[in-house]
């Protein structure tokens, strides 16, 4: 097989491995990064171990990278809210130099501080950066909602007299398809704050067009859920006073309805916990 032949099947198999693990971002991009680094890791270190003698190695490692450059343009340059999920291109790529340096410099050391690095990064170090991206912004808005009202079905009624000290707010909208899988998820931190008194967990539903509250409840419905749920319009004060406009936002107000979190269900939980709830 000649060198351009060989370099062809590596991109080839870069170019499967990339492809064939993208549907599993569906199912979260802790998974999704975690199985890509396993298989751009091991394709790495196999490239380079068997084509040694025969190929350049960084022609090697550039034709393992090749398939991650138009994701990582994509990811930079594409507006809206893409650069929040750039780790999930970035810490491949990181798996491949790591994959790269080991090769030519097997320390216990540096395997161990290589591989701990790439740990942190699928798990605790891109959930950071998401909450960063996604949130960084409207979290410094201090913002208090004791006069905004929503709608219960029956009437408005104003945050601040919701009686519980603290009060949780999932915000969401029927074209969110990731607000709607996460209602389960809403509703289990729900029954662990039910009977405490302290915290009300409650479905914030913002309709759009001729959607009403009986669109929300007939979504959360159907999801087994039943949690309080509420209602406001897309011009809600709610929505302008925590920049809210995209979904999922998960808010969490004190007893006088300042907003002291803005952010996601998972660091949500973290903020509850922080709070001895």
């Amino acid at each position: 097989m000649t060198k351009k032949k060989k370099y062809i099947l590596l991109f080839f198999l870069a170019l499967v491995a990339y492809a064939a693990f993208l549907p599993v971002r569906g199912y979260g991009l802790k998974i999704a990064t975690g199985l890509h680094c396993t298989a751009f890791f091991a394709l790495t270190l196999w490239a380079l171990w068997k084509y040694d003698s025969q190929l350049n190695p960084w022609g090697i490692i550039l034709t393992v990278v090749l398939p991650w450059f138009p994701d990582l343009a994509f990811r930079i340059y594409s507006p809206g809210t893409t650069l929040s999920s750039l780790p999930a291109t970035a810490i491949p790529l990181q798996a491949i130099l790591a994959a790269a340096i080991i090769n030519y410099n097997r320390r216990i050391w540096l395997i161990v501080l290589l591989g701990a690095a790439m740990v942190y990064g699928v798990t605790e170090g891109q959930h950071q950066w998401y909450e960063w991206a996604s949130y960084g912004i409207n979290q410094a808005r201090p913002s208090c909602l004791a006069t905004a009202e929503v709608f219960n079905g029956e009437q408005s009624v104003s945050l601040g007299d919701i009686h519980e000290d603290y009060l949780v707010l999932d915000v969401w909208s029927s074209t969110c398809g990731a607000c709607i899988n996460a209602l389960p998820e809403v509703q289990a931190l729900h029954d662990r704050y039910k009977d405490s008194g302290r915290a009300q967990v409650a479905s914030l539903f913002v309709c759009y067009k001729d959607e009403t509250f009986k669109t929300a409840l007939e979504i959360v419905s159907k999801r087994g859920c039943d949690m309080p749920v509420y209602a406001v319009d897309k011009s809600s004060v709610i929505l302008s006073e925590c920049g809210i406009s995209t979904y999922p936002h998960v808010l969490i107000l004190d007893k006088q309805r300042n907003v002291i979190f803005n952010g996601s269900l998972e660091f949500a939980k973290r903020k509850l916990k922080s709070l001895d709830l």
